[in-house]
């Protein structure tokens, strides 16, 4: 399994950066953003599909959010182990504000100029009480730039939300906001991404399902 025993490089940090799983009111596709919402049972086997991948791999550690979704994602993939798991309130998932809870079509209702700048991805909306698109960058990167600073060497397993993800995943291939929502997160899914002391980052692998694996030489 290639990626995953890969001997470590003092000049890179490895990100294993999976989305947390499907969630407990995912079927009413409201959009949760910064509210705390638990994983639902069929989360919780996605968790514990990875969490055999991962078994023996060279991992240094964890990173979440600090809510729930994650938390308890890596609570499944660390099987309270001695790795260390570190929760970062930088890496949670950005905040909607007042449209938290509703489905899209109730905002577009409700907000129509507001969902139709947010579907234009128009860096500056933000939601009622919300983040503006470009806030939730800043705070992103901001966090993923300290982090790999002082990680260099290392592998670590991050369990993230999909918007977190799309920001990471646009900062490793260089490309701008416009093309957020053209990277598909799926629930459970994992990325590898190598980031470097120096030069571009590298993309090894996006929104793979945790069926993904099936032969040990694609990873």
């Amino acid at each position: 399994m290639k990626y995953l025993t890969d001997s470590p490089h003092p000049d890179r940090f490895r990100l294993f950066l999976l989305r947390h799983g499907h969630l407990e009111n995912s079927e009413r596709h409201v959009i949760n953003g910064a509210t705390d919402v638990s994983l639902s049972s069929a989360g919780q086997e996605q968790m514990a599909a990875w969490k055999r991948l991962f078994s023996g791999s060279r991992l240094d550690g964890f990173y979440s959010s600090t809510l729930s979704r994650t938390i308890d994602g890596v609570k499944i993939l660390s099987d309270g182990g001695e790795l260390p798991a570190r929760a970062v309130s930088g890496f949670c998932e950005r905040s909607f504000g007042e449209w938290e809870g509703r489905t899209r079509e109730e905002i577009e209702v409700r907000n129509p100029e507001g969902y139709r700048r947010w579907l234009e991805i128009d860096p500056d909306f933000a939601p009622p009480m919300g983040e503006s698109l470009r806030m939730f960058r800043e705070r992103v990167l901001g966090t993923l730039s300290a982090i790999v600073e002082e990680s260099m060497g290392t592998n670590f397993l991050m369990i993230g939300h999909s918007g977190v993800n799309r920001i990471l995943i646009l900062k490793a291939l260089g490309l701008s906001l416009e093309h957020y929502f053209r990277i598909s997160q799926d629930y459970a899914c994992l990325n590898i991404i190598d980031f470097f002391r120096s030069g571009p980052a590298v993309v090894h692998l996006l929104n793979a399902p945790p069926s993904w694996p099936e032969n040990p030489e694609n990873v």
